[in-house]
């Protein structure tokens, strides 16, 4: 079941006009952390030292929680049986599916069915702790890495006001080439407006949220150890330099996706300025017009 576009544009714009409200939600101790941005961002790294260090839990990227919420409400009629049965057919069916190493949810729609109270919020952290344990992870506090998400904030910041939102910023023409490069977006345009897209939707959050950190995967590629120290000290965690180096078992996405292939390896500064051996002047006349701009505003002029 999907939500139909006009439906779906009423509730992304009615969460979209609720957004001042968040200044007045501070992070709390626990809550969870979602990783925003655009793709090839240094997400999958930060996920990978997070992991580590075994105080929060985050699995493959999910791509439907936005989608839920805001299809959430249509489904007020069904019995919580339906519902909780369709909020498991929307992950399973999904092509990403396999990363989560599992055959199917029919375990924990069983134990969702006894949940109280019936609401979404508590079974979406109910999942997520679910996935945890499948994963063999102790951890008490679970957060998401999924750039799709960066398309649905103002519906996932509704839902969790107090969670902790770390925008990763990488040079645009180094994302784009990577999108180009990985086989994920084959036009370098087009990887181009999905950067401008993503980073002007974190930008209009964090107008409003304060719990928004922007970080710069230069700086944490240059320097890992004093940006995720900073990073921890944010979330609340516990670091140990260690952690950038420790094995975390699997992945999921990671060992099954050839675009994160380079996850796992030691964090270098090699992927810094790729495209300027690799992009020439007609390549990025093609990206769209705002892409300058953005490369200005976020300090990569």
């Amino acid at each position: 079941m999907r939500v139909p576009a006009v439906a779906s544009s009423l509730i992304r714009r009615r969460h979209a006009l609720a957004m001042p409200r968040l200044r007045f939600t501070p992070a709390r101790a626990g809550e969870p952390l979602f990783v925003i941005g655009s793709g090839r961002s240094g997400n999958t790294l930060v996920r990978r030292i997070l992991v580590a260090s075994d105080q929060i839990y985050i699995p493959p990227e999910t791509f439907v929680l936005g989608e839920l919420i805001e299809l959430w409400p249509r489904t007020a009629l069904l019995s919580w049986r339906e519902r909780v049965w369709l909020f498991c057919a929307h992950f399973e069916k999904h092509h990403h599916w396999p990363t989560f190493g599992l055959p199917n949810l029919n375990e924990f729609a069983i134990e969702a069915q006894r949940l109280r109270p019936r609401k979404l919020r508590p079974l979406m952290e109910a999942f997520f702790f679910y996935l945890a344990r499948q994963s063999g992870s102790k951890a008490d506090r679970w957060g998401d890495k999924t750039p799709w998400n960066t398309h649905h904030l103002p519906s996932i910041g509704q839902m969790f006001p107090h969670a902790r939102y770390l925008w990763l910023v990488r040079d645009g023409r180094d994302v784009a080439l990577s999108y180009r490069g990985s086989g994920l977006i084959a036009d370098f345009g087009d990887a181009a407006r999905r950067w401008c897209d993503a980073n002007a939707a974190c930008a209009r959050f964090a107008r409003w949220s304060p719990n928004v950190l922007r970080m710069r995967y230069e700086d944490i590629v240059a320097a890992p150890e004093t940006e995720f120290a900073k990073l921890f000290d944010w979330a609340g965690l516990h670091f140990d330099p260690g952690m950038l180096t420790a094995e975390v078992g699997r992945l999921g996405d990671v060992e099954r996706l050839g675009h994160h292939a380079g996850v796992t390896g030691t964090i270098s500064t090699a992927s810094i300025g790729k495209w300027r051996g690799a992009v020439d002047a007609s390549t990025l006349a093609s990206a769209p017009a705002d892409f300058h701009l953005w490369l200005s505003r976020l300090g990569y002029a």
